[in-house]
């Protein structure tokens, strides 16, 4: 498994990505028995090549508990790494383990929207790729999530057309 610098991981998110007019549409559903959320996923190709794929999870009791999720898939091999997460409001707190560990202030927050971001450092010590998480006030529900991921992705339509209707419907 290969360590990605910040600088990759940055040029990564950023890569012009095309998704299909109705990529939202043809969101593959996976209903998680074993879970108490639902699930979709789309495979999407960067402007350089890179293969991605974008996970949306979404709780069956809570909408403010979902996952928005940018995964790079190596060509090569079966390897995913998470490199963007959007999160919802889960139930339980979080707590950033390289700073609890090299103790930094702030490394553990309550319940609250927040990204959690790929770095090297987290790769470096051993900890998930995307262990990072920061609160946010970018989105307050899955919809203006759903908006700041395809924005920060540098996400784009085969038309613009379609832009107005990806979000009718809301959620999962």
């Amino acid at each position: 498994m290969r360590i990605f610098t910040d600088e990759e991981i940055s040029a990564l998110i950023s890569e012009p990505k095309i998704a299909p007019n109705n990529w939202f549409s043809r969101l593959e559903a996976k209903d998680k028995a074993h879970f108490q959320h639902k699930e979709k996923e789309i495979d999407i190709e960067g402007g350089n090549g890179n293969l991605f794929r974008i996970i949306i999870r979404q709780s069956k009791q809570n909408i403010l508990d979902f996952s928005i999720i940018l995964t790079l898939q190596e060509k090569d091999s079966n390897l995913e790494y998470n490199l963007l997460r959007f999160n919802g409001k889960h139930s339980s707190q979080h707590t950033n383990k390289w700073e609890k560990e090299n103790k930094k202030q702030g490394h553990t927050f309550s319940p609250a929207f927040h990204i959690h971001r790929a770095t090297q450092r987290y790769q470096e010590s051993g900890y998930k790729i995307d262990g990072y998480a920061e609160v946010t006030i970018k989105y307050s529900d899955f919809s203006t999530a759903l908006n700041q991921f395809l924005l920060e992705c540098n996400i784009k339509y085969e038309s613009d057309s379609a832009q107005t209707s990806l979000f009718e419907g809301g959620a999962l």
